[in-house]
C-alpha cells in the first residue's frame, strides 16, 4: 500500500513566504501613516503617487516572501512559489470588491495580475542564488 506523504514542507513554505511579505508589508505602510505620509488608517487612499509607493514596497516584499517560499520548499520551490503567487492574485481580486470605496480599482487589479509573476521572479532569484552558491563550492 502506498502512503501518501502529507506536504508539510510545501505548506511551510508557503506560510513561510506569506508571513514575510505580510510583516514587512504591514511594518512599512504602518510606519508610513505614523510619519505622516500615507492617510489614517481606514481612510480611502486615491493618491497614486503614493499607490505606486505602496505597489513598488508591496512588490519588493512579495519578492523576497517567494525567495524565502522558494528556499524552505527546495525541490518543490516552482510549485510553492506559484500557489504562493495564485493566493496573492486571489485575495488581491477579492481585495477589489472588498475595498471597492477605499482605494482605486485599478490598484488592486494591477496587484493581482502582478501577483504570479512575482512570486515567479523571487523563485527565479532564488535559483540563480542557489547556482551561484554551487559554482562558489565547486570552484
Amino acid at each position: 500500500m502506498l502512503k501518501h506523504k502529507f506536504p508539510i514542507r510545501l505548506i511551510l513554505s508557503i506560510v513561510a513566504g506569506l508571513l514575510t511579505a505580510s510583516v514587512f508589508s504591514i511594518i512599512t505602510h504602518e510606519v508610513l501613516h505614523l510619519a505622516g505620509i500615507f492617510p489614517p488608517l481606514r481612510k480611502p487612499m486615491f493618491d497614486t503617487r503614493l499607490l505606486i509607493m505602496s505597489l513598488i514596497y508591496h512588490s519588493l516584499f512579495a519578492i523576497a516572501g517567494a525567495y524565502v517560499t522558494a528556499m524552505i520548499a527546495r525541490e518543490k520551490a516552482k510549485k510553492a512559489v506559484f500557489i504562493l503567487g495564485s493566493k496573492e492574485a486571489i485575495m488581491w481580486l477579492l481585495g477589489t470588491i472588498l475595498l471597492w470605496k477605499h482605494s482605486p480599482v485599478w490598484f488592486n487589479i494591477t496587484k493581482a495580475v502582478i501577483g504570479i509573476p512575482l512570486a515567479i521572479l523571487g523563485g527565479k532569484i532564488y535559483e540563480w542564488h542557489k547556482l551561484k552558491k554551487a559554482e562558489a563550492v565547486n570552484a
